[in-house]
């Protein structure tokens, strides 16, 4: 049901490029891009750390069952068939665990982190460029008003100074120059914002059926190699009780 429901998801994304939008990212966009990155950060780290703990739970109970059965026993040819049975019961479930391709999951899971690492990426420059043209069009605006002031004085052409400056014309020329800069700022941003947005829908498109096929990779050979070891243990438990060996 879960896996329908995110092959759904995963369909839609497909649409999301057919919205126009020139829309910069927006600060609570920023901080619920980051958010995704830790919380998919802590879910690799947790699958990580489950398999490895499964891992290591059998390959300890096996290897003590081993020293227990075979290595210590006074008389190994005297173990009963329920000792017999355990054992079995373990090796099938320790080989049944290094079938598992948690591995494969595992790198799925760190590929999509990737590509929401670069969307962050995308959004922080995306975000310093906005920064940059803010700036830009603030000193502007500041030289403007400044050029607005000396012609409310001199009127739109003054009489040069005995230097020959003519502090008009030498201001207007600067603020021309800002002008310029500001537009180009601009211009930066608005290719930036395009960017930041055409590698969020790729990312995600590409990214989200990834994980999600080695996701659910990973959860069909689980369930086969469960119900394996859980087969095994319904036959011994016929014959005796193994129930205390489970975690």
């Amino acid at each position: 049901m879960r896996a329908t429901k995110s092959k759904h998801i995963v369909q839609q994304l497909k649409y999301l490029n057919t919205i126009p939008s020139t829309e910069p990212t927006s600060e609570i966009h920023r901080q619920s891009t980051l958010q995704l990155e830790l919380q998919v950060q802590q879910w690799h780290q947790s699958f990580c750390n489950l398999a490895k703990a499964q891992q290591d739970y059998i390959q300890s109970l096996t290897g003590w069952l081993r020293l227990s059965l075979f290595q210590f026993s006074k008389n190994p040819l005297s173990r009963t068939g329920q000792e017999s049975g355990i054992y079995s019961l373990c090796e099938e479930w320790h080989q049944a665990v290094d079938r598992i391709p948690d591995k494969v999951a595992s790198e799925g899971i760190k590929s999509f982190l990737t590509v929401i690492h670069a969307i962050v990426v995308q959004q922080t420059e995306e975000n310093k460029q906005k920064k940059k043209k803010e700036a830009a069009f603030k000193e502007f605006e500041k030289k403007m008003s400044q050029l607005r002031s000396l012609e409310s004085k001199y009127g739109p052409f003054s009489v040069p100074e005995s230097s020959g400056k003519d502090p008009v014309a030498d201001k207007r020329a600067k603020v021309e120059i800002l002008r310029a800069k500001a537009e180009e700022e601009k211009s930066k941003h608005e290719k930036s914002v395009s960017v930041t947005r055409a590698m969020t829908m790729n990312n995600l498109q590409m990214g989200f059926p990834h994980v999600f096929q080695a996701m659910v990779g990973f959860s069909s050979v689980c369930m086969q190699a469960y119900e394996s070891v859980f087969n095994k243990a319904k036959n011994i438990e016929q014959e005796h009780d193994v129930k205390r060996l489970l975690p």
